[in-house]
């Protein structure tokens, strides 16, 4: 082998460990904002049984903390995408050269 081989081989090597773990650390915090949005999603279902028995005021607020928390799940799997999508992204360059 060559020393440019040899080079170019450790450069690609270097590059593919540092993409691992950059996708490492986004897998991470995918897996940390999903365990967030299921536990606001359990609070909405907690909610959603608590509207049956609620009074007109109360079912106000409800409704109210309900898109509250849809929202903040919306957000937090939107972002989960987002970093799914760049590590697709990291690997479909990758894999071109």
């Amino acid at each position: 082998m060559t020393i440019e081989y040899i080079g170019r081989a450790d450069s690609m090597l270097a590059e593919y460990s540092a993409m691992l773990e950059r996708s490492d650390a986004r897998n991470s915090e995918a897996k940390a904002l999903l365990a967030e949005a299921e536990e606001l999603a359990a609070q909405s279902r907690e909610l959603a049984s608590a509207e049956f028995m609620a009074t007109p005021d109360e079912l106000a607020e409800i409704t109210a903390h309900r898109a509250a928390l849809a929202m903040q799940i919306d957000f937090k799997s939107g972002r989960v995408m987002q970093l799914h999508q760049q590590t697709y992204q990291e690997w479909e360059s990758f894999t071109r050269r």
